[in-house]
């Protein structure tokens, strides 16, 4: 952590200060909060659609939680994952309001597609279900940091 911020130090002194965006990124990896379950939805919803079927959750599941660990204020943390990948049974099955904790695993490294402070997918949560006794992790978009 202390070498990172000396090199973003050192890169600063050297750059006009309008090149570096401001930094976004408080929550270093390997953070773990406990919260709850906001969201349980289908990966794809239609506009306004509030009620939900099994097969609705055939091009996978999403999970938001109430944190913004990773993403500070621009969102809250999620999970999303596609059709048939493990872990999506325990995800469909989390209710609003289920008691979980959240951990931060990953955040994407800067490179000339990705820059993890302004693009905030690509990150990466494991979650934990206190009612299940179970946990499943992913990343917080259908998409990496850079992507499509």
């Amino acid at each position: 952590m202390q070498r990172s911020f000396m090199f973003v130090a050192i890169v600063a002194a050297l750059l006009p200060s309008a090149v570096l965006p401001a930094p976004v990124i408080a929550s270093p990896a390997h953070a773990c909060v406990n919260t709850t379950v906001t969201i349980v939805e289908p990966r794809i919803v239609s506009y306004g659609q509030t009620h939900f079927t099994r097969a609705d959750f055939a091009s996978g599941v999403e999970v938001a939680f109430n944190t913004t660990l990773g993403v500070n204020a621009a969102g809250s943390a999620s999970v999303v994952h596609y059709g048939g990948a493990g872990g999506n049974a325990l995800m469909m099955s989390e209710r609003r309001g289920d008691r979980v904790r959240v951990c931060l695993v990953h955040v994407p490294t800067r490179d000339r597609y990705c820059n993890p402070v302004t693009d905030l997918r690509g990150r990466v949560y494991t979650v934990y279900d206190y009612r299940r006794h179970a946990s499943y992790s992913g990343m917080n978009s259908e998409h990496d940091c850079g992507g499509a």
